[in-house]
């Protein structure tokens, strides 16, 4: 199972499943006590819940803005800077500089990730919507009876014109002239 870890010089944070040195500085990271994650609120419960509504915004289950999203991510920022100013900034290893580029990697890569949701998100309404219009359209061309509504149709075919004819003459290709369809419901034709 991946710990949640954290490095002394950067104050970088995270799960870390096999490389057990820091993303950014290469030095050895240490293991994060479970009572620091309850006194900071990092890594527990609540930011699970943070964690997947930014997972709802990159899986388009929940759609947000760029702004929305970007909260999120700050409020997980805040909470690890409680961390980092409170517990590491003491340490003769913490270095502010190295923090300050981590946490703006950080925003920078939420930033374009939170855009990237976004645009995704926007395409797959998009997407929606045009599959939406194209079931209403394909119901509205269904044609209907006029007289009684029924999309309970048959078409006249020349076959059928052609056996009335046959049977009763001219008199029986008038009923069908000019129409198309035949309502089994009411019997209209039109």
């Amino acid at each position: 199972m991946d710990e949640v870890r954290y490095c002394e010089k950067c104050g970088y944070v995270g799960h870390v499943l096999f490389n057990k040195k820091c993303k950014n500085c290469k030095i050895k990271m240490k293991i994060l006590p479970e009572e620091i994650k309850q006194k900071y609120n990092i890594f527990n419960e609540s930011w699970s819940k943070i964690g997947f509504q930014i997972n709802g915004f990159a899986n388009n289950t929940i759609i947000g803005t760029i702004n929305e999203e970007l909260a999120l991510r700050e409020e997980l920022i805040s909470r690890t800077n409680n961390f980092v100013m409170n517990e590491l900034a003491k340490s003769p290893m913490f270095s502010l500089e190295s923090y300050n580029n981590q946490v703006e990697k950080e925003r920078e890569l939420g930033k374009e990730l939170a855009e990237f949701h976004y645009e995704q998100s926007c395409e797959q309404q998009a997407k929606n919507l045009a599959r939406m219009q194209k079931e209403k359209d394909k119901q509205n061309c269904i044609p209907k009876c006029p007289i009684c509504g029924s999309a309970n149709i048959n078409k006249i075919t020349i076959g059928s014109r052609a056996v009335k004819t046959a049977v009763f003459g001219v008199a029986g290709a008038v009923d069908d002239a000019g129409k198309t369809y035949k309502c089994e419901n009411c019997g209209s034709k039109f």
